[in-house]
């Protein structure tokens, strides 16, 4: 029977299918990964939820980023793969006769044909994956109701392109590949390694000190120069790029080391094993430091959630289980309801208390960068509105003895809350009484700390007796904050007491309530004055299932048992989100891993043959595949939890100066799932060196 040329490479393609099958795999994975996380991130829920310019929305931009980079690579990297077992064939066609034009034809169409079924099964099994991973969260935390993703042109649109730019990169390569005038060069191209050049230990010292130096300049320096009133330009994040530099001399030092030292026996025992990598140094490194990003960004994902977490454990340990607060001039729930419904739901009270601050104007420092970066401030003598209690009902309250001499005045914090870099402690030094216009110098005396009473919508402070009596003088309801305090007998059992208690509280909240934390009367009233518009004078739709009250609104009260059983539907988009970028990342990790691990074993299967041959037994041959996935897998692994536990470590200083109790916390639940990574990694690790055993036969 006559063949035809084409006839052959159908024959070819049909006994090769396991490296199409690698590269279709490699190329599709990449794109349904992208597809998914353009999904779910660019999805109507999350988009809603991600504030514009917050820092969690520029978190997930960044390992977006990396994400996309490493998927490209990867990518680069299985082509590179599939032109190397196609090099022979085309070498013997092409010794044969056959025309380079007509074969380049032939590759060009095969891989198009190949690479666009690859982007369209990415692409409808990445948004599969999207929809999957969302009905499985509401199934999970399914109080989160009639919420849709809301899947949106963008995300699907970002898989597609990245598709299509990974293709042309493809057949990019494909045209350098079939560019090569010399048959035995395509030929041999199979065989051909990429080793990397001799490196001393200096090189490898450099890396370390680039990856520091890379983010001392592109973190620390930034937040130094902010911190004295200069704003770095958004160029100066390029600096980061040193710490990649360096990544990629370490993996280069620790793959080209190879000295006797003080065990030269040792040295000998693994010295083929070593010189294979050697070889294969450049694609080696190249995967080592995507891993390495990978796995940062995986990891940098995975400690998200208890940071969000811990952000509550303020609340959790404060003494009182539940308080309220509005404006003294509303008509909402008193001492008669709390008790009513208390009773309606057979709760003990205990420890009730009801206090009032006195709203008065204070001065203050505004603080904002310009648009070249400088730091400017104007003091306002009348800033806006804050809250004054006397020391003797704030001592008799926190069973505390403060003792403030006349002039001056302590700010209560919370147990944790250190001072921000927009605004001072000190910052205030005037009162100004609202109603007759007197003003009233006050001096700094410091902090006072007592969670119950720190109110998120407004400053808080206490004063002197005597300079609270003149102070409030003449001050009417509505200059008035009543804060009602109590405790229950049974916390756990309370929750449908607490749940009818909210939902009346909002029930009776007027619109003169609807505001967010940011929110002030006074200069409300300011900028309606000078006919100027207010940024915080937008109103909260009040409802129960308004899940941004518990974030952002002023009067939102605090009960315990209703954060605890809310607070996961509350916050549940930023679990979603990062949690879906740990997997992704990570499956990608391990995707890249097991895949590189193989190559390791089919590019040296005939050498692995050959030391068999000269007498090498199985042993010998495990040591040499055990000393590669060693460096492939460990190496990668500590770098990225090394990186992304030093960065969350500065990242905590750097926030308030301080380690609080929280951030500990919230490091111990990042250390358990850093460790629930190193399993996943031992698990990869296991399978693919079965899989090698397998693919040698020892």
């Amino acid at each position: 029977m006559k063949l035809s040329l084409s006839d052959l490479l159908k024959k070819l393609r049909k006994y090769n299918q396991q490296q199409y099958l690698q590269f279709t795999f490699c190329m599709t994975f990449s794109v349904l990964l992208i597809t998914s996380y353009a999904v779910m991130l660019y999805s109507t829920i999350v988009q809603q939820t991600l504030p514009i310019g917050g820092d969690s929305r520029k978190q997930v931009m960044m390992i977006f980023a990396i994400a996309l980079a490493g998927c490209f690579i990867f990518i680069l990297y299985a082509a590179s793969l599939f032109l190397k077992y196609k090099s022979r064939e085309t070498g013997v066609f092409l010794a044969l006769g056959a025309k380079k034009k007509y074969l380049a034809q032939k590759l060009t169409i095969e891989l198009m044909q190949l690479m666009l079924g690859c982007i369209v099964a990415g692409i409808l099994l990445g948004i599969g994956l999207a929809f999957l991973i969302w009905q499985m969260f509401q199934l999970v935390l399914a109080h989160l109701g009639e919420m849709s993703l809301g899947v949106s042109f963008t995300g699907v649109a970002i898989g597609a392109a990245f598709g299509v730019v990974s293709m042309a990169a493809v057949l990019f390569q494909l045209y350098r590949f079939v560019q090569r005038t010399d048959v035995m060069e395509i030929l041999y191209h199979e065989h051909k390694k990429e080793p990397l050049r001799a490196v001393t230990t200096g090189y490898g010292i450099s890396g370390v000190i680039l990856l520091i130096l890379g983010i001392v300049l592109g973190f620390v320096v930034r937040m130094a120069v902010s911190n004295q009133g200069f704003q770095l330009p958004a160029v100066w994040n390029a600096t980061y790029l040193l710490s990649l530099i360096g990544i990629y001399r370490i993996m280069t030092y620790r793959i080209m080391k190879s000295k006797r030292g003080r065990n030269p026996q040792k040295y000998y025992n693994e010295l083929i094993g070593s010189n294979m990598m050697k070889f294969q140094g450049r694609q080696t490194v190249r995967t080592m430091c995507i891993l390495t990003l990978l796995l940062t960004a995986s990891l940098f994902a995975c400690f998200y959630p208890p940071q969000l977490a811990s952000a509550t454990n303020s609340l959790f340990n404060s003494p009182v289980d539940y308080e309220l607060h509005y404006n003294f001039s509303e008509n909402e729930v008193d001492q008669q309801d709390i008790y009513r419904l208390a009773k309606k739901h057979q709760v003990s009270i205990e420890d009730y208390q009801e206090l009032l601050f006195s709203e008065l104007i204070v001065s203050g420092v505004e603080r904002d960068w310009t648009d070249d970066g400088k730091l400017i401030q104007e003091y306002k003598k009348d800033h806006r509105l804050a809250d004054f209690i006397d020391a003797s009902t704030f001592n008799q309250v926190t069973k505390n003895t403060l003792k403030i001499p006349r002039g001056q005045y302590y700010r209560v914090k919370g147990q944790e809350e250190a001072e921000g870099f927009f605004e001072k402690d000190n910052d205030m030094d005037q009162v100004t009484h609202p109603v007759t216009k007197e003003e009233r110098p006050l001096k700094f005396k410091g902090i006072v700390r007592y969670q119950p009473l720190v109110n998120q919508g407004s400053r808080r402070y206490v004063v002197n007796d005597e300079d609270f009596q003149q102070l409030t003088k003449s001050l009417t309801p509505k200059n008035q904050t009543k804060q009602l305090l109590f405790n229950v007998a049974d916390l756990e059992a309370s929750y449908p007491f607490a749940q009818e208690l909210y939902e009346t509280f909002i029930e009776r909240a007027s619109p003169q309530m609807a505001f967010s934390n940011e929110y002030d009367a006074y200069q409300a009233e300011k900028a309606k004055t000078a006919k100027q518009p207010y940024s915080a004078g937008k109103r909260m739709t009040l409802s129960v299932e308004n899940r941004d009250l518990m974030d952002y609104w002023k009067y939102y009260p605090s009960m315990k048992v209703l954060v605890k059983n809310t607070f996961f539907q509350n916050v549940a988009v930023f679990f979603l989100v990062f949690i879906f970028v740990a997997i992704i990342c990570l499956a990608a990790v391990g995707v890249i891993s097991y895949t590189r691990s193989l190559t390791i074993g089919l590019s040296n299967q005939q050498l692995f043959e050959d030391l068999k041959r000269l007498g090498a037994n199985n042993d010998y041959i495990r040591k040499c595949v055990l000393s590669q996935l060693n460096k492939l897998f460990i190496l990668p692994t500590l770098l990225g939890a090394l990186l992304i536990y030093g960065f969350t470590l500065l990242m905590f200083s750097a926030n308030d100066g301080q380690f609080t109790s929280n951030e500990v916390n919230a490091l111990l639940l990042d250390s358990l799932l850093m460790g629930a990574v190193f399993l996943y990694q031992a698990l990869v690790y296991a399978l693919s060196f079965r899989k090698i055993k397998r693919i040698l036969a020892i």
